[in-house]
């Protein structure tokens, strides 16, 4: 028998979803930082990856308020 996912959980497993897709980008983009040697290359990504770790970072935030451990 199918089980019907609540209204939460669908949502939980949407945010842990969306945390693995940004930690893949952060991967991605510290081994890109690893490669690259233009100035202005280095700096936008370095934006990047702050940009990633605030996500990152709402999204833990907003599982452990919902009571998952991710």
């Amino acid at each position: 028998m199918l089980k019907r996912m609540s209204r939460t959980e669908k949502e939980r497993r949407a945010m842990q979803s969306e945390l693995q897709a940004a930690l893949r980008a952060m991967r991605a983009n510290e081994a890109a930082f690893e490669e690259v040697q233009d100035p202005v290359c280095i700096e936008q990504l370095t934006y990047q990856h702050a940009a990633l770790m605030c996500r990152c970072r709402a999204l833990l935030r907003a599982l452990r308020a919902a009571g998952a451990d991710p």
